[in-house]
C-alpha cells in the first residue's frame, strides 16, 4: 500500500504517513493504530508488534 493510498484512507497528510513509516518518536498511539489498521492490519498483529517493542 502506497503512502497516497493510506493518506487518502485516513484524511492524513504525506509527512505525517511518512512519519509513521518511519517510525518517529512524535507520532501517537492513536495515529499509529489508524494508520496500521488502514492498512489491513488485523488488532491481533498489532498486539503482536506491541508486545515485540516491550
Amino acid at each position: 500500500m502506497t503512502q497516497v493510498t493510506l493518506v487518502e484512507k485516513l484524511y492524513s497528510s504525506q509527512p505525517r504517513i511518512a512519519k509513521v513509516e518511519n517510525g518517529d518518536a512524535s507520532v501517537s498511539v492513536e495515529q499509529l493504530t489508524r494508520t496500521m489498521l488502514a492498512a489491513v492490519t488485523t488488532p491481533q498483529e498489532i498486539g503482536k508488534a506491541i508486545a515485540q517493542v516491550s
